[in-house]
C-alpha cells in the first residue's frame, strides 16, 4: 500500500475526475453549509426581528391574560392548538426557509450541482468493525478533530473577550427595566453570534480549500494509469493503425479519381508523380490533385494515360513538386515558371495536333 501510494504522483485527469463525481466522489465540507445556515440565519433575525417580536409578544399576552378563554372541551382545545401552530410554523418559515436553502448552496459551493445514481449502492463492507476503525484512526478523522478542536478554542476566545468587555453591561441588567433587560440582553447575543458567524467563515474557506486538495490528492493516479486511460480514450495501436490505414486509403482513391481531371502529369519518371490542374479564368496558380511514390506513381501515370492527361517527366520538377505541396495546395511561387513551361508546351503541342 505503501508503495501504491508513492507511485501515485500524478494530478488527476479530467476523465478520472467526471469517473469520480459520476460514482458520488465529491469534495465534502461540513464547516461551510454550517456557516452559511449560521448566516443565514443571522441575515433573516435582523430583517424579520419587529415581526417576529410583535408576533412573540401579541402571544405571550393572550396567554397571559387567557384572552378570549370560555368553556375549554377538547374540540375548542384541538382548534386553539391548531390555529397557535399554524401560527407559529407562519412565523418561523423563514428561519426554515433560509436554512434549507443554507444547506444545499453551501454543498453545491463546495462539490458542484451533481447527481450521481451510481454512488446509490450497498455497501455492506462499510458495516464491518474493522471499517469504522480504520475510518476513526484515518488522515480525515485526525483533521476533523483537528478543525473541531480549532473552532471551539477560537469561538471561546471570542465568547471570553466579547462578553469580558461587556460584563458591567451585563451585571447592571437587574437595575432595569425587564423590557429595556431583554432589549439589552438580544443585543448581546446578537453581537456575539455575528462575531461567531464571521469566525465560522474563515474557518469554512480554510476547510474548503483543504478538502478540495485532499480530494484531488486521494485521486491521484500513477504513470501506468494516465498512460492507460491515455491510450483507451485513442484506441489501441491496432484499432488506430487501422483507421490510419482506411484513411489513407480513402485519400489515395479521391487523388486517383482527381487524376482524370488533371492537366499535366509530372513524373520522375518511375519514382514520383504529380498531378497538377490549371484553369486559367478560375485559379491564380496550378493545384496538386494527387501524388504518389512507387506503385501510387504507376497508378497516378495510368489514369492519366487512360482520360488522355498528358504525362511529361521532368525529374527535378516533379520531386521539388512532391516534397513542398500537399494535395489540394497551390505550387509555390518558386515553381510557377518551371510549371508555367511545361504548361505551355503542353498547348503548343495539343495545338500542333
Amino acid at each position: 500500500m505503501a508503495d501504491s501510494a508513492a507511485n501515485r504522483t500524478e494530478q488527476p485527469t479530467a476523465q478520472r475526475l467526471r469517473k469520480a463525481r459520476r460514482e458520488g466522489q465529491v469534495p465534502h465540507s461540513e464547516e461551510l453549509p454550517s456557516a452559511i445556515m449560521m448566516g443565514s440565519l443571522l441575515v433573516v433575525t435582523c430583517l424579520a426581528a419587529s415581526d417576529l417580536w410583535q408576533w412573540f409578544s401579541t402571544e405571550v399576552q393572550e396567554s397571559l391574560t387567557l384572552h378570549g378563554a370560555g368553556s375549554l372541551t377538547i374540540d375548542s382545545f384541538v382548534h386553539l392548538l391548531r390555529d397557535k401552530s399554524a401560527a407559529a410554523m407562519w412565523a418561523l418559515a423563514p428561519f426554515f426557509a433560509a436554512t434549507s436553502v443554507a444547506s444545499v448552496l453551501g454543498s453545491v459551493l463546495v462539490s458542484g450541482a451533481s447527481v450521481a445514481p451510481h454512488g446509490i449502492r450497498w455497501n455492506f463492507a462499510a458495516l464491518a468493525p474493522s471499517s469504522g476503525l480504520k475510518s476513526l484512526i484515518s488522515l480525515r478523522s485526525v483533521v476533523h478533530l483537528a478543525v473541531s478542536t480549532v473552532k471551539l478554542a477560537v469561538l471561546s476566545v471570542i465568547a471570553w473577550v466579547y462578553l469580558g468587555d461587556k460584563l458591567g453591561l451585563i451585571l447592571a441588567l437587574d437595575t432595569v427595566p425587564p423590557v429595556a433587560a431583554l432589549g439589552v440582553s438580544l443585543e448581546l447575543v446578537f453581537g456575539l453570534v455575528a462575531r461567531i458567524t464571521i469566525a465560522l467563515m474563515v474557518i469554512a474557506v480554510a476547510d474548503v480549500i483543504y478538502q478540495k486538495w485532499q480530494y484531488k490528492h486521494q485521486l491521484r493516479m500513477t504513470r501506468d494509469e494516465v498512460r492507460e486511460e491515455r491510450r483507451s480514450l485513442e484506441g489501441s495501436p491496432v484499432v488506430r493503425g487501422r483507421m490510419r490505414a482506411i484513411h489513407i486509403a480513402m485519400v489515395h482513391k479521391r487523388m486517383l479519381r482527381d487524376t482524370a481531371k488533371a492537366s499535366v502529369v509530372v513524373t520522375n519518371p518511375t519514382h514520383v508523380a504529380v498531378a497538377l490542374r490549371y484553369d486559367a479564368d478560375a485559379m491564380d496558380a496550378p493545384v496538386v490533385l494527387a501524388k504518389g511514390a512507387d506503385r501510387l506513381c504507376e497508378k497516378i501515370k495510368e489514369i492519366a494515360r487512360k482520360h488522355g492527361v498528358p504525362v511529361v517527366e521532368k525529374p527535378e520538377i516533379a520531386r521539388a513538386l512532391y516534397a513542398a505541396v500537399e494535395v489540394g495546395q497551390m505550387i509555390p511561387e518558386s515553381l510557377y515558371v518551371a510549371v508555367a513551361e511545361i504548361l505551355a508546351m503542353i498547348m503548343r503541342i495539343r495545338r500542333g495536333l
